[in-house]
């Protein structure tokens, strides 16, 4: 096997991710050269690539297709039906806010999937205690009376998820005391957030429309969080929501704010004037560098 010499020190890897792994796939990971893991990417007969800060690290290490079915069993603790839900839509989610996207072959039925086989690829994503600076997007909240709501977008892989984890700790925290309640429907968001002194309630893998009516309804939100929305149904509930006084904070996949506020659901919350402040981010030095759009000057 090719060793690969780097001046970083070894990768720490999750212990649940590395007793998934054979050691040699272990090692490689940990020795590729890369800062840090965000991603690992797992493919079968082709190599196995690590992604840091935007860049990708090649390994030495080719898995087979026996080598990903074998990773993926361990990863589903030996059940992969108890996992079978998740992975029809694509991903399962581990312990520690890990999340996996699946690529195999579907099986249809009635226009729905019911299994995936011959599974190729495990894009294994890993969530990190948040370290960005929320300093200037706090002051640009303060120049309104109450939490407005706010839509977060970037492109996949940015941080969206990261920096909705940091908010979601501090519009909790005693600072601000807000009742926050977090949608988390893929168990990503509900990593770090465990302080004694948040006021933070989490409806783990409740659909997104079913755990914002909850959360208003039932949960006594003052504001409500929630990641990766879209779908005619997530819009629906968040109208809901917003007719109810409640704020939402969320993420959307987008480059711009003209792709962004060009999607349909999206473009019917902004005509119903839901989302009172358009947030773009971008990579820095210190997390995240901002683009802020009023809903008055947000276009479609």
């Amino acid at each position: 096997m090719q060793s690969v010499r780097t001046t970083h020190p070894p990768i720490l890897l999750p212990r649940v991710l590395t007793s998934c792994m054979p050691p040699y796939l272990t090692d490689a990971i940990m020795r590729c050269g890369a800062p840090i893991a965000e991603e690992i990417r797992l493919h079968s007969n082709r190599r196995t690539f690590v992604t840091a800060t935007g860049k990708s690290y090649p390994t030495s290490v080719t898995l087979s297709k026996d080598e990903i079915a074998e990773i993926l069993k361990k990863m589903c603790r030996d059940s992969l039906y108890a996992y079978s839900q998740t992975i029809n839509q694509g991903y399962l989610t581990m312990e520690g806010g890990i999340r996996v996207g699946v690529c195999g072959s579907a099986a249809i039925e009635k226009e729905q999937i019911i299994g995936v086989t011959d599974i190729t690829g495990l894009i294994v994503r890993i969530p990190h205690a948040p370290r960005v600076s929320l300093t200037q997007l706090c002051e640009r909240l303060r120049m309104y009376s109450r939490p407005p709501g706010i839509l977060i977008y970037a492109p996949p892989g940015i941080g969206k998820t990261t920096l909705l984890r940091a908010l979601a700790a501090e519009l909790s925290s005693p600072a601000c005391g807000y009742r926050t309640v977090a949608v988390d429907t893929r168990g990503e968001l509900n990593f770090t957030l465990d302080g004694a002194d948040l006021n933070l309630d989490i409806l783990v893998g409740y659909p997104r429309d079913i755990g914002i009516g909850i959360a208003v309804r039932s949960l006594g939100a003052e504001i409500v969080i929630c990641d990766e929305i879209g779908s005619t149904e997530d819009a629906r509930a968040i109208l809901s929501a917003s007719n109810c006084g409640v704020p939402l904070i969320a993420s959307a996949h987008a480059r711009d704010i003209g792709e962004l506020l060009r999607r349909p659901a999206i473009s019917l919350l902004h005509r119903a004037h839901v989302f009172e402040l358009y947030t773009g981010i971008r990579r820095c030095s210190n997390g995240f560098s901002y683009q802020f759009t009023d809903w008055k000057d947000a276009y479609i």
